[in-house]
Order: structure tokens, then sequence, then C-alpha cells
């Protein structure tokens, strides 16, 4: 979100606060495992992850569609976006404006054709709250268990959802749900903000192929090293 709120990072603390993808970020990107073993959905919910992790290599278009309450509006951004499992998301957005978002375990880094910035993950307040599609996209429920719990869980061959609420003070004050569906992959990730303000990121077209990255995919996550 650049201008209209896409992931800025001169204000990524504020921007990460008020939506949680790659990215997601693409994505989504858009879960913990909580207490999972006494969790009700333990079962659902480790399917459904068994079901993500599944995939090293993921392409895909997204929309995400940004609503601000007190202005009664909603900023849209779209792009593309490029999951890599060992490496990281990319978020690539086409309009508003042209920009790459790079998110990684260690690093975020947006790139324009007249700006760099980069910041370090642990250097963050906000780590878990960016690399958050990445965690799910990854299938990485003990990652994310540290900070959600799971308020349902539900999965079929056609289809599965999720919904996550935050368990730190910290994120309580961010976002109030998560919610998450798909089927092979994240379709959508729709995230309850304060204020009643919410995100919505929706992701179609995906595909594994090319099965491996391209020399500018590469590139994007060598920043990053």
């Amino acid at each position: 979100m650049v201008n209209s709120g896409f992931l800025n990072l001169n204000r990524l603390a504020a921007l990460m606060q008020q939506r949680a993808c790659w990215l997601l970020l693409s994505v989504v990107s858009v879960l913990f495992s909580l207490s999972v073993s006494a969790s009700a959905h333990a079962d659902q919910v480790s399917t459904i992850f068994n079901q993500l992790a599944k995939s090293e290599l993921i392409r895909a278009d997204f929309e995400q569609q940004k609503k601000l309450a007190s202005l009664n509006k909603t900023f849209v951004s779209n792009g593309t976006l490029t999951f890599a499992k060992s490496n990281g998301v990319i978020w690539q957005i086409k309009r508003p404006v042209q920009a790459d978002l790079i998110v990684t375990q260690n690093k975020l880094i947006q790139k324009t054709q007249r700006t760099y910035s980069q910041i370090k993950i642990d250097q963050s307040p906000y780590s878990s709250v960016a690399t958050l599609f990445l965690q799910l996209m990854s299938g990485n429920d003990k990652a994310l268990a540290k900070n959600f719990n799971v308020l349902s869980a539900n999965y079929s061959p056609t289809g599965w959802n999720i919904a996550l609420t935050p368990k730190s003070a910290l994120f309580k004050k961010l976002f109030q749900r998560i919610d998450a569906q798909g089927q092979q992959y994240v379709n959508k990730i729709v995230i309850q903000e304060q204020a009643n303000n919410s995100t919505t990121i929706l992701f179609r077209n995906q595909t594994t192929q090319p099965n491996q990255l391209t020399a500018a995919e590469d590139a994007l996550f060598q920043l990053a090293k």
C-alpha cells in the first residue's frame, strides 16, 4: 500500500498493524495451532496446514481491498505474487503505483523505480504480523501458534476455512480477527481491524509453473540476503 495504503516501508509498522500478506503477502501470504493439542479443531487445522505445506513455489494474481470506515471508502491495490517456501514472498504491486515488496524471515524490502528501503525482521516489534502470510503459505503452524488462537476450522475436499483471533495484548490492539479460506491454495484472507476497518486479499490464477524461480524473481530475493 503505497499511496492508497499497500505496504510502504516508511510507514511499515503502522500499516502492518492495520492489515497483517504477502505479502500477503499476497498474500495472504492470508493461523496457529495453538494449544492445538487441546483444541477441538486440532485435526482440521492439521489437515489444512498439511495441504498448504505441499507447495514449494506458487504464483498468483492478487487484489487487496482496504476499507476505511471513517472515510466510507475502499482503496484497491493489485498485482502479482510469488511465494517460494525456501525464500519468502514477493508482492509486485501494479496499481495504483508500481512497487516490489520482498518479505523473508529476515528482511522486509520495498523497491520502486526511485526508492529502496529495508527493515530487518528482528528489529521490528511487528515481525510476526509482517511474516504472517509467509507462515500461512508455508504451513508453519508452530510459528503462528505463538500469536493466534483458532476460533474455528473446517476442512473438506472441496475447500477449507479457518478463523483466528490474536493472543497477545499488542495484536489485540491491531486487529480483532483473521479469516482465511481456500482449497489447494489460499484463496482469500479477511482481516477485521479496529475501528471497523478491514482488509480483504483475494488470490486468483494460482499456478506452480514454472517450478523454478525466474532470473528476475531470484534477483529480487537476492536483495534480502
